[in-house]
């Protein structure tokens, strides 16, 4: 099934016009896989079609962005200022889109877990998440680029399969910071009782 899913979606993103939606489809797909739920390609077909909406918001808005850094780095560049300033100001740049593709992981993890997907509320989880725990995100972050990497040498891996596993780790990352915030808000609470 991962195989199909992946296929799917790169597909889609091929295509571009159904690439945002495949992609909330993706993520649903890990949500599932981290719930321990089975998916069938039904259950696919019925989330990409639900998706469409909130997956072309979240698309345009991930375009907007990027243009934006993207175009910060290049006009950066242009600037008449000392070299070590430009090159710190670009790095700068370039630190933001790491950090906001790192988000996106998160946000598409999160909005999986609302009863009603907000794109809005999911970015503001996905900060939160990565505000409290910066240690978790930065090893997670390297430990992701580091095999993503790995993988392109090796057949291509992360071409094929880069999208399920990012989906995947994606949703377990943030079952398990929920997960761990509900434990210790329950501890904090028995020490109020007590």
């Amino acid at each position: 099934m991962s195989l199909a899913c992946s296929l799917l979606w790169l597909v889609a993103n091929a295509l571009i016009i159904p690439g945002p939606p495949a992609t909330m489809t993706l993520f649903y797909y890990g949500n599932r896989q981290a719930h321990g739920e089975v998916t069938d390609l039904i259950d696919l077909w019925r989330e990409f079609r639900r998706a469409w909406i909130v997956g072309w918001r979240w698309g345009i808005l991930n375009l907007l962005v990027f243009a934006m850094l993207l175009g910060d780095i290049y006009f950066t560049g242009r600037l008449s200022w000392p070299s070590g300033a430009i090159r710190f100001a670009q790095g700068f740049y370039l630190t933001v889109i790491v950090f906001w593709l790192l988000t996106q992981v998160y946000a598409l993890a999160f909005l999986h877990e609302q009863v009603k997907p907000s794109i809005g509320v999911a970015l503001r989880n996905s900060a939160v998440l990565m505000g409290r725990n910066i240690g978790f995100s930065v090893v997670l972050g390297v430990l992701l680029g580091l095999i993503l990497l790995a993988g392109l040498p090796l057949f291509m891996l992360s071409g094929f399969f880069g999208g399920v596993f990012l989906a995947g780790v994606g949703n377990h990352a943030v079952l398990l910071q929920i997960e761990d915030a509900e434990t210790k808000d329950s501890e904090k609470k028995w020490k109020a009782v007590n």
